[in-house]
């Protein structure tokens, strides 16, 4: 959805209402979400008092410096806010030289916290390793009902670093939900 199409935007204001007078408070996009900061940003632009409202995560994914910083500025002027609140290293791209970059970030103050996020868990290995030795402020992770093997060591790890948690994929992208359909509740 392009943000100048007023109408497609209706229904996404209306979420975005939702979800603050339901107490929600986080968005989480990137970059590769295709218009997701653009239109995260035009819709906070409506009303000024929801920036401080909201708390922004966002991510980079990209090989090097230059165009992290790139990726980092269109991120800044597509959400309409210079200080983000969590910018993470995406699905492991270059992250040793990617969390350099990003503690030098918080430190002038452009974010709050920085953080690493994969989406399979296949990566979970690398990911406790990540948490023990970098102890980054978040990681985001894949976890669900249905695939809960980030409880064996990723989310131990987590807890013992104090490295909080944020959860993707929690209904499995809706196959959570396709294998519950016309099933009665128990």
């Amino acid at each position: 959805v392009p943000p100048s199409d007023t109408a497609a935007m209706e229904p996404l204001a209306q979420v975005l209402d939702t979800l603050m007078q339901a107490g929600g408070s986080l968005i989480d996009t990137a970059p590769s979400y295709g218009q997701a900061e653009a239109v995260t940003g035009a819709l906070l632009a409506r009303d000024r008092g929801l920036r401080p409202r909201v708390f922004l995560a966002t991510k980079i994914s990209t090989q090097g410096r230059e165009s992290a910083m790139r990726q980092v500025r269109q991120s800044q002027q597509a959400l309409g806010s210079d200080k983000l609140d969590l910018i993470q290293v995406h699905n492991l791209i270059d992250t040793r030289n990617q969390l350099a970059l990003l503690r030098e970030l918080k430190q002038q103050g452009l974010t709050r916290y920085i953080g690493i996020t994969h989406y399979t868990d296949h990566a979970h290995d690398e990911l406790t390793s990540l948490v023990e030795r970098e102890k980054p402020d978040f990681l985001q992770i894949n976890l669900s009902v249905g695939a809960r093997s980030a409880e064996k060591r990723l989310l131990p790890a987590c807890q013992a670093n104090g490295v909080a948690v944020l959860i993707n994929r929690p209904f499995e992208d809706g196959a959570l939900f396709r294998q519950v359909k016309g099933k009665a509740l128990p």
